[in-house]
């Protein structure tokens, strides 16, 4: 067992908590009250509507039909805060807005509290650990480092990881934060202890940090390989080997939520999503100077004989700060969305100044220890101050009649229930926290499954190279993916993209259903609402469009789907995982289903199973065998993925209750 010599202090220990977790409540206060917040440029109502999703549809975790016409629910976001808020609407039967906003407050609070767990379990040294943490809980480091940080917060002294959570909406990534520090903890025990119980503790800590956040994922994997650097476990490949061990047994866990499909859909998304972020001759300099400077920081620090916690302390700090300033000063990614990683970068950060503060009054200014720690905190004090009015400014709560998002999501709910829509803007970001319409996108760039969706989307928003046909190409992909209205923010809306670079396109060409201010509703024609179609099969689209100008692969099925030839098809969901399709076929005509496919589906008539597969667009094509009158059950199963994922999640809990029994008769 690790000696617990700083346990002879717990009173000061249990004082150190209560005060931060004090300090984190006043600076957090008044999110535990709101339902929704004023900023529409905030990403959060994504994420309440998963959690709203998840509490409304329990058990039918298995597609998403509400974004990018449809999706593996794994695919939506990775699942772990949403679980706990889901929970918590399901135990108190509390609004989802609300409940996501006391869950992530909560979640906010305990995350100062995991800093200074983390610090004082590494190092002992309650002082320190405490200012580090109260450090963290009431100044950015980023704002410091960095202009474009610091004009975003406002001020030097603005509070950034409150302001990401509470404008930009980044809950997950928070919550991600304050499970790390945790996961390192009981990392760090099983490792120099090798006890069975750290070790699945290390485990079950990992995988949730890795099911909150891809961020999360990253930053633990930095961690850890700055954990073993620092510290010295015999012999040296002993340590190394159990977190290999360890996150094998974890990803078969979670592997159900973190599928081959969400890594293949992250992989192909992350490097455009939010930006430009492809490597270049650029990146793989940046980087390779990057881990040039970091190994020969930790031979220095060796050299120095630098206690073990401060080398990890340093070491991690200089890892997402080397992402951070690269990418801001230099405009250099070595890994897709780098700016993002200035969360890490503040924690680490401030640990690693903090300690290598006391490790300098330890060695040379012993006497005056006491003077510095009292005069740190009573500046930490006076910024917590600054941190709480801050807070009081920024958290600003909305009736939801307020939020314009909201009364488009009602309006299309009363109106045009079950419609698919093309909701552009910041109305995207709300739509299903209080609607399960369905979107063409919707939801999280870096997750779609679909990609050439976020094309036409491009092309929609844009009109890059269209001219005057703009608002006919942009009609052409919305009948493609069946869309039967549309919502447009004009110059002059509230919304915070404003994403259009033609808002005034569809004036004169398609109805206006409803108008408020500058945001507009409009209907896009078509013969059927159905989401399935009979068609030709020689309509069906054989090759993915190069770029969002290039219509010809898809002319024929447009077109299918206005010609009143075609019998109209009835496509009704019985449910998250199952949809019913009615249809008049004959021969030579397949079934268009504008529902992205994935092997998973299944389509069945008669009792025997039909052809099902993709088309250029990514939607489905069932190749029915019945003639006439047919009645087509559609079900997803998740396939083969799924049930191996399951299988290897089985064994893992297996492998760990085995593991577990066994380190109990050892003992």
């Amino acid at each position: 067992m690790p000696s617990y010599g700083w346990i002879h202090q717990r009173r000061a220990v249990l004082l150190s908590l209560l005060a931060l977790a004090g300090v984190n409540v006043l600076v957090a206060s008044k999110l535990f009250g709101v339902e929704y917040l004023t900023y529409n440029g905030s990403v959060e109502g994504s994420f309440i509507a998963i959690s709203r999703i998840m509490a409304k549809y329990p058990g039918q975790w298995g597609w998403f039909p509400f974004w990018g016409c449809g999706m593996p629910f794994e695919t939506s976001y990775l699942p772990f805060s949403h679980w706990i808020v889901a929970a918590f609407i399901l135990l108190t039967h509390v609004a989802a807005g609300r409940a996501f906003h006391i869950v992530i407050a909560s979640i906010y609070v305990g995350s100062a509290l995991a800093v200074f767990w983390m610090a004082l379990a590494l190092s002992r040294k309650p002082a320190a650990s405490f200012v580090a943490a109260l450090a963290y809980s009431c100044f950015s480091f980023s704002n410091l480092l960095v202009p474009g940080i610091r004009a975003d917060a406002g001020s030097l002294w603005n509070l950034r990881r409150l302001q990401i959570l509470v404008y930009w909406g980044e809950s997950p990534h928070t919550v991600a934060l304050a499970l790390l520090p945790v996961a390192i903890v009981c990392f760090s025990y099983a490792l120099k202890t090798g006890a069975v119980r750290w070790k699945i503790l290390a485990g079950v800590m990992s995988a949730a940090v890795v099911l909150s956040n891809a961020f999360g994922i990253v930053a633990l994997g930095m961690a850890l390989v700055c954990w073993l650097l620092a510290f010295r476990v015999e012999p040296w490949w002993k340590a190394p080997a159990n977190v290999a061990a360890i996150g094998v047994v974890s990803y078969c866990w979670v592997s159900p939520w973190l599928s081959p499909t969400m890594l293949r859909a992250i992989r192909i998304s992350a490097p455009t999503a939010g930006g430009d972020f492809r490597y270049r001759a650029s990146s793989w300099i940046a980087l390779l100077v990057m881990v040039a400077l970091f190994l020969v920081l930790w031979l220095v620090l060796r050299r120095m004989k630098v206690a073990e916690h401060l080398q990890f302390f340093v070491l991690f700090g200089y890892a997402p700060t080397a992402i951070v300033l690269t990418w801001y000063i230099w405009r250099v990614a070595v890994i897709p969305q780098p700016g993002r990683y200035q969360l890490e970068m503040d924690m680490s950060l401030l640990l690693a100044v903090v300690f290598a503060g006391a490790a300098i009054l330890d060695r040379f200014l012993k006497r005056v220890s006491v003077v510095v720690f009292t005069l740190a905190v009573v500046a930490l004090a006076v910024q917590t101050v600054n941190a709480f009015t801050y807070s009081q400014s920024l958290i600003q709560g909305a009736a939801p009649e307020q939020l314009p998002q909201y009364r488009i999501a009602k309006w299309m709910d009363q109106n045009r229930h079950g419609d698919r829509a093309f909701v552009g803007g910041a109305a995207s970001l709300l739509y299903n926290a209080v609607s399960d319409n369905p979107q063409m996108k919707g939801g999280h760039d870096q997750h779609a499954v679909n990609p050439f969706i976020a094309v036409a989307a491009y092309t929609i928003y844009s009109g890059m190279n269209a001219g005057d046909r703009d608002a006919e190409y942009s009609l052409f992909w919305l009948k493609a993916f069946g869309v039967r209205e549309i919502t447009v923010s004009g110059p002059d809306s509230d919304d915070y993209y404003k994403p259009y670079a033609h808002p005034r396109k569809f004036d004169g060409v398609l109805p206006v259903l409803w108008r408020d201010g500058d945001n507009t509703i409009y209907e896009v024609p078509g013969q059927s609402a159905s989401l399935a179609h009979v068609i030709p099969a020689s309509a069906v689209v054989a090759r993915t469009p190069i770029h969002g100008l290039d219509t010809t692969p898809a002319e024929a099925y447009v077109a299918a789907l206005d010609d009143s030839r075609y019998p109209t098809a009835e496509f009704v969901w019985l449910g998250m995982n199952e949809a019913r399709i009615h249809a008049q076929v004959e021969s030579g005509q397949v079934i268009a289903v504008q529902v992205t496919y994935t092997p998973g589906w299944e389509a069945w008539a008669g009792g025997r199973r039909q052809g099902l597969r993709g088309d250029g667009l990514g939607l489905m094509v069932i190749d029915p065998d019945c003639r006439g009158a047919c009645d087509i059950s559609l079900r997803y199963t998740g396939g083969r993925e799924h049930l191996l994922t399951r299988g290897m999640s089985l064994a893992a809990s297996l492998f760990a209750i085995a593991f577990a029994m066994k380190g109990r008769r050892r003992i």
